[in-house]
């Protein structure tokens, strides 16, 4: 009961800042970008807090548990991915105020149908598989918290975030993030802490743990390890969540900075929680019947029980500010690409526009809510997909930005190179023999956009004309008055 009323305290102080914060949100551009006046701060709590959702704070542990240091391969994949994306291509991005990934492209390339459309889905696809994780994982918590049937607490869970992030977009969840980065980072210190000196220390941990733990090589061998990081960088680099947040920043330093430094304390805190894992194998060595609960047990057995509350806490920040993030990165990309650009071909912002954002935000939420309910193949199928969906557009993207004038890559190589790419993903991915020696259609299906943008680039027709960097409806706006967010 102390458990459960901590953790409902937890979820009223969530909607609480979730819908403050919505009282200012007027326009559309608010609700998608946050005003572009987001300051360095708030973009590394927002940061992490969108990297580390409840599978992270359930696998990592389970990692080292399972696998020792060999496990860091695939905790800091994402971090280092994501600074080299920022420290390369990211002033870039921010220069051209761009919305969507799509808007880059029809700036530089102009107006299309479909470069608006496709990278739009594509993307789409991978961030709503994870947002349909994290009902499942948001469920199980109270499952295990409360004995309550998973299904209700799935629904409550949706309820919580898809309320404040229908209300004030990506500022409330940005803001929210802050609140529940703090719960997330001083809950994974405190666990770990206390788990590895029951272990002894952490130098009698790693002194009690098998002589192949100690390996970053581990059982799977270099080769593996090198197609696991393509594979891992390759899909990462595309999370469109993390280019809408450089987006909001006040600056592109600001930007930079911000989404670098969180993903420094994602690294940080993953390997903190792997480190939790291995502390529970000297514990209990080999004997953990499901490696991924501890975190969970660790929170429920080692502290009292208001104690154990404000820990499990941390965890339902993950899932909470993963969920809001992914959901209002979806409800930007169809959105702004789809419904506002293609359908009803909007040029201004306006109050009508919020309101029909705020539309589908609600209808994608309640409907990744009823898949992840009825149709559970269905996430399996979304998750694959955006295993080869998402990482052709990495060349494309690239190609774009460093397109200064849109007239070194024809248009059409482009498209071309979006269609052949994730129809070779495709078949690598349901050939067995294909998919094996690679481990899937990821990095051939980026190979192949590479492949055709560069002879696109040798042998295509160039464009005659391009297109202006600036979208004519960012030209005459003017500078914002308010104070950044610090």
């Amino acid at each position: 009961m102390i458990i459960l009323l901590i953790m409902i305290a937890f979820v009223v102080v969530n909607l609480a800042i979730g819908f403050y914060s919505a009282r200012k949100i007027k326009t559309s551009d608010a609700f998608m970008a946050g005003e572009r006046r987001m300051g360095p701060t708030v973009l590394m709590f927002a940061t992490f807090a969108t990297s580390i959702g409840a599978g992270d704070v359930l696998a990592y542990p389970s990692l080292g548990y399972l696998q020792g240091w060999s496990s860091l391969h695939f905790i800091l994949a994402m971090p280092v991915v994501v600074i080299i994306m920022a420290f390369t291509v990211g002033r870039r991005y921010y220069e051209m105020k761009a919305t969507t990934l799509s808007d880059v492209l029809c700036r530089v390339y102009g107006e299309s149908k479909f470069m608006r459309i496709v990278p739009s889905i594509f993307l789409s696809l991978g961030l709503l598989s994870w947002l349909a994780g994290q009902y499942s994982a948001f469920g199980k918590t109270l499952n295990l918290l409360t004995g309550a049937n998973a299904l209700l607490g799935m629904f409550i869970g949706a309820a919580i975030f898809i309320s404040y992030t229908v209300a004030g977009g990506l500022v409330s969840v940005m803001l929210v993030d802050v609140f529940q980065g703090i719960f997330l980072a001083v809950g994974i210190i405190i666990v770990f802490i206390v788990t590895t000196a029951h272990g002894g220390g952490l130098i009698e941990v790693q002194a009690g743990l098998p002589t192949e733990y100690h390996s970053f090589l581990g059982t799977a061998g270099a080769i593996t390890i090198l197609m696991f990081w393509m594979n891992k960088g390759l899909s990462r680099f595309t999370n469109f969540a993390y280019w809408q947040r450089l987006g909001s920043a006040k600056s592109a330093k600001a930007g930079i900075w911000g989404v670098s430094i969180g993903m420094v304390v994602t690294g940080l805190l993953g390997i903190l929680l792997a480190l939790t894992g291995m502390a529970a194998f000297k514990i209990n060595p080999g004997g953990m019947e499901d490696p991924e609960m501890v975190f969970p047990e660790a929170a429920v057995n080692y502290f009292p029980s208001w104690v154990g509350g404000i820990l499990l806490g941390a965890l339902w920040a993950a899932i909470l500010s993963s969920a809001a993030g992914f959901l209002n990165s979806s409800a930007t990309l169809l959105g702004h690409d789809i419904w506002f650009k293609v359908v009803k071909k909007s040029k201004q912002d306006s109050p009508a526009l919020l309101k029909d954002l705020r539309v589908i935000t609600a209808v994608i939420g309640a409907a990744t809510l009823i898949i992840a309910w009825l149709v559970p193949s269905v996430l399996s199928l979304l998750v694959w997909a955006g295993v080869w969906l998402t990482p052709p557009l990495m060349p494309v993207l690239c190609a774009t930005i460093f397109d200064r004038k849109g007239t070194r890559v024809p248009v059409r190589w482009l498209m071309v190179s979006m269609v052949c790419s994730a129809v070779v993903g495709f078949f690598f991915e349901i050939i067995p023999a294909l998919k094996e020696p690679l481990s899937g259609g990821t990095i051939p299906a980026f190979a192949t956009s590479i492949a055709i943008i560069l002879l696109g680039v040798i042998f295509g027709k160039k464009n005659p004309v391009a297109a202006s960097i600036v979208a004519p409806e960012t030209q005459s706006e003017p500078e914002p008055t308010d104070q950044p967010t610090q």
